[in-house]
């Protein structure tokens, strides 16, 4: 999308519309594009800080995506700029996979305290398919997020009085043909393209971004 070219267009049209026209405030959306949404929640940018991903429900298909999707989200928690300092949530996957039981449950905050971070992200997986009906070849995926200060062993987010299950997050992809579901291959591959929007999906509570569709498609691509 080249927005810059537009912008000359937009001055010379201005330039000619007669007084009174109301045109430049729909050039100057379409030119500069629609606010900002704003951030859910700004996390403590000074603090160490450790994704981890919860699925009691199993309800991805693969131990890895799991990782792949805490990896993601760490890393653009990172590279965005918004905390100082990730710890690996492989490792604490790793570390609940070795002391955690059906009969014995870690509290978040001692999970933190396992890899020494200040803040849990914890997401709570509650669906990951491909089919949200088994029949519509739409893959989408839901979790609860919550942020915790091990220290304080408070919840930072969601706010007190909201849903104290977390903060709901909807992924998903536009309706793909029925090729895409065809070998085990291109469905792991599906798997992977679902994990990287939620992943991106959950980023989003925490910084100012686009709103959904405009600049950007909303179709994750299932080529190269």
């Amino acid at each position: 999308m080249r927005r810059c070219s537009l912008v000359p267009a937009f001055l010379a049209v201005a330039l000619l519309a007669p007084a009174g026209c109301n045109i430049i405030t729909p050039a100057l959306y379409v030119a500069q594009g629609p606010p900002k949404t704003p951030a859910e929640f700004t996390l403590p940018k000074d603090r160490k800080t450790v994704v981890f991903v919860d699925d009691r429900r199993s309800a991805m298909s693969r131990l890895q995506l799991r990782a792949v999707l805490a990896d993601d989200i760490g890393q653009s928690l990172k590279s965005l700029e918004l905390v100082d300092e990730v710890v690996s949530g492989r490792e604490l996957i790793a570390y609940v996979r070795r002391n955690e039981s059906a009969t014995k449950r870690i509290a978040i905050e001692d999970l933190g305290r396992a890899v020494n971070a200040d803040v849990v992200v914890y997401v709570e997986m509650e669906a990951f398919v491909l089919s949200p009906d088994g029949a519509t070849p739409k893959p989408t995926a839901m979790a609860r997020v919550k942020v915790i200060d091990v220290k304080e062993e408070k919840r930072l987010f969601p706010p007190d009085g909201a849903d104290p299950a977390g903060y709901p997050v909807v992924a998903d992809m536009n309706a793909l043909g029925n090729e895409a579901y065809r070998t085990s291959a291109s469905r792991r591959r599906l798997e992977d393209l679902l994990a990287k929007r939620l992943a991106l999906k959950i980023t989003q509570l925490f910084h100012e971004h686009d709103p959904k569709g405009f600049g950007q498609g909303v179709t994750t691509s299932m080529e190269g």
